[in-house]
């Protein structure tokens, strides 16, 4: 996997990634507190999104969006594709769809701002939900809801078990049923993608890894290294650079 990262206003990021998959492989993306807006083209191979217990095919050519919060999750089989997205935090007044879409489309061009990718999104009217959890389980639905509003805090998901009555092995294996991931690893993405916007947006790795859950700041840098394919650096202000070859 190629990535490059490049900044293209100060609280908003693009990302180019090409990948060559040789056999099958299970991805999995989450939107964290941001919005994410991304053209794909497929030049090989399938790309299918799994949305509830349907698989979704994608187009050779099309365009994904993910509103806060939110995880689609894809079968890349045998494929070479290259994409381009955006990823910044979304305005209070901003009108969004609530769950993922794709959008089928020969358009390959790409928003040069957050504003721009907004402004094709309320103007497509053809979308195809592909969200991971079309129906999830209440526990794993309610779950979710408290990392999602306390990711920041010194959450252990096994105090969210004991919150919801539960044992945190039947929480893991209902969340990652409902959500194609263990509820660690989702608090870890939701996490890292805060962490990405605030170095977006200036702030440096010491002030931020307490800001978004972590009391370790190694432990916060490997994480990082691990969900976004690149150290911290790679995401401040005015930098370009390879993330991961």
């Amino acid at each position: 996997m190629d990535r490059r990262v490049v900044q293209v206003e100060r609280g908003s990021l693009r990302i180019e990634q090409r990948l060559r998959i040789a056999r099958v492989e299970i991805g999995t993306d989450a939107s964290g507190p941001t919005c994410i807006y991304a053209v794909v083209r497929v030049s090989g191979g399938k790309v299918r999104y799994r949305c509830g217990s349907s698989l979704v095919c994608a187009p050779r050519r099309f365009h994904v969006f993910l509103p806060p919060f939110e995880i689609v999750q894809a079968s890349l089989e045998r494929c070479s594709a290259t994409s381009i997205a955006l990823s910044f935090r979304p305005e209070a007044s901003d009108d969004l769809p609530r769950q993922p879409v794709l959008i089928p489309t020969d358009d390959l061009s790409v928003p040069d701002s957050s504003a721009e990718a907004l402004d094709k999104l309320r103007r497509t009217t053809a979308v195809i939900p592909v969200g991971r959890a079309r129906d999830p389980a209440p526990l794993a639905a309610t779950a979710k809801a408290i990392i999602d509003r306390e990711y920041a805090g010194p959450l252990e998901i096994a105090d969210v078990a004991a919150r919801l009555h539960t044992s945190p092995a039947v929480l893991s294996r209902t969340f990652r049923h409902a959500y194609g991931i263990p509820p660690v690893r989702y608090r870890h993405h939701v996490r890292v993608m805060d962490a990405l916007m605030q170095f977006a947006e200036g702030a440096l790795p010491a002030a931020v890894f307490q800001n978004v859950g972590f009391d370790d700041l190694s432990r916060f840098y490997k994480i990082f290294r691990k969900v976004s394919c690149a150290p911290p650096g790679a995401y401040r202000p005015a930098r370009s650079r390879t993330a991961k070859t």
